[in-house]
């Protein structure tokens, strides 16, 4: 079964590139499945024009909505975030970023993940500031992530497809969406590019729900094929993973709302205490009760 989506992974997500999507590690059975079903229907029916495009796009989002939204998912990539060399040092970012999904504050979240993205592919580079040596440059960094190593897992061989795959994906995402030139770049779907988002090159909607998953599914890819390149891989979620149980009755709740600002506050500063490069802040102001 795992030799069938090794084959057709690339063959799917090809096509998705063409709208700013992929196949995300969590796409499997039936939801691979239906997305098979719509390439076969875009196959039969190209779009004529951007109107068309846009109404594919929907259909894309549509079938990777529940994974993105899955607090199950979040949960487990923040976890294994935690444990990820290159990942963890911006993993508060993430995690803040993951907050901000949950509570519909999407402009925040995407400008907190393409600044965790950053500096994540700065730090496999091998830059971070201090360093003697200029800032990589955008072709430096593209470099970085296509020559992010295989690790070889003897009792799964397969994972060396599974970390080709999922680099190419990756890989090509950055340099159709977030790192192309803005002059190149094709902005009739999305206006989803680092230089529009962080320069504020444009007003328009930066912060479509629909780009907020397009980039927390590449995290997703980012995530697994950091660790699997660094030799940490889990089948399924230790029961005794106390940070991923947490999260993920936490995200339930932040999700539908059952929650209050100040009980929101006070779990999420424990949370980020967790990450290695988080700061608390020290002297934020605070309202009494009662007043």
């Amino acid at each position: 079964m795992i030799a069938q989506w090794i084959n057709e992974y690339p063959v799917i997500t090809s096509k998705l590139e063409n709208y700013g999507w992929f196949v995300a590690p969590f796409i499997v059975g039936e939801e691979f499945t239906e997305l098979k079903a719509l390439v076969g229907y875009i196959d039969a029916n190209p779009p004529n024009g951007d109107a068309d495009r846009k109404a594919i796009e929907g259909k894309i989002f549509e079938r990777l909505c529940d994974v993105a939204f899955s607090n199950q998912v979040r949960a487990r990539y923040v976890w294994l975030g935690l444990q990820t060399p290159h990942f963890k040092e911006y993993s508060h970012l993430y995690e803040s970023a993951i907050f901000s999904y949950y509570k519909r504050e999407y402009p925040a979240a995407i400008a907190l993940l393409l600044m965790a993205l950053e500096g994540v592919v700065l730090s496999i580079a091998g830059w971070r500031l201090g360093s003697p040596n200029r800032k990589p440059s955008f072709a430096d960094l593209k470099a970085a992530i296509a020559n992010i190593p295989t690790n070889r897992f003897p009792s799964v061989p397969e994972f060396d497809a599974v970390q080709d795959m999922y680099r190419e994906a990756f890989k090509n995402f950055i340099n159709k969406s977030i790192y192309c030139d803005t002059n190149a770049a094709d902005f009739s779907l999305s206006v989803l590019n680092r230089h529009v988002v962080l320069h504020g090159m444009d007003p328009g909607n930066f912060y479509r729900v629909e780009d907020v998953h397009r980039l927390l599914l590449a995290f997703d890819l980012l995530i697994d094929l950091l660790s699997m390149s660094n030799g940490i891989y889990y089948p399924t979620v230790p029961n005794t993973a106390t940070a991923y149980n947490e999260r993920n009755d936490y995200y339930k709740n932040l999700r539908v709302g059952h929650i209050s600002v100040r009980q929101a506050a006070e779990q999420e500063f424990k949370f980020l205490s967790e990450h290695p490069n988080y700061m608390q802040p020290s002297n934020e102001p605070v309202v009494l009760y009662g007043l």
